[in-house]
């Protein structure tokens, strides 16, 4: 059973890695993640690798599992199975989130690629109905200012610049940058 320490020490790098030059947010892609997969620990994430809860449509060809989802009708808080992606690993997931996203006009009709800060992100997600459940965006903001992730975007946003020209270096320097703020912030703040 991973902590939600354990889940943000294990995918914050998967998070920048995947978003990296889409305008997509790494604090909102851990956020969501954490959410959708109880910190990794539900079964569509544990068994099936998938992270953001996302469903098998019709044109999904690849492998898919029914299971039962909480969704929010009406008002109405209720259970339903429902065809959800099964991934090949922890990675393919994160990486199809973005493709998923991108693929999706309403995602970007919405501003999700174009939001300027990730609350507006997640405003996005919810407006462009990526879940049923209207507080989505006030739950997935709630973990990502209690677990302090917006410096996943802050190290990010400023590595980018010079990313092109030393991308292994950069990219080392803020996964260590990262996890040390993080350890610090453990230690003295939470």
């Amino acid at each position: 059973m991973l902590s939600r320490n354990d889940y943000i020490t294990l995918y914050k790098s998967l998070a920048i890695k995947a978003t990296q030059n889409t305008g997509l947010f790494p604090s909102v892609m851990l956020a969501q993640a954490i959410v959708e997969s109880n910190n990794g620990n539900s079964l569509l994430a544990s068994k099936y690798n998938n992270h953001f809860g996302i469903k098998a449509s019709k044109s999904w060809t690849g492998k898919k599992v029914n299971l039962n989802t909480r969704e929010v009708i009406n008002g109405y808080s209720v259970s339903e199975g429902d065809y959800f992606r099964i991934y090949d690993s922890v990675e393919d997931s994160y990486i199809d989130r973005v493709n998923f996203l991108k693929q999706n006009p309403r995602y970007v009709n919405a501003g999700v690629f174009s939001a300027k800060t990730p609350l507006q992100q997640l405003q996005a997600l919810q407006s462009a109905g990526y879940a049923t459940d209207p507080n989505y965006a006030e739950i997935l903001n709630s973990v990502l200012v209690r677990e302090n992730l917006g410096i996943l975007d802050s190290i990010t946003s400023y590595a980018s610049a010079y990313t092109k020209k030393y991308p292994f270096v950069v990219f080392s320097i803020v996964i260590l940058t990262i996890t040390l703020i993080v350890l610090l912030y453990k230690k003295y703040i939470a």
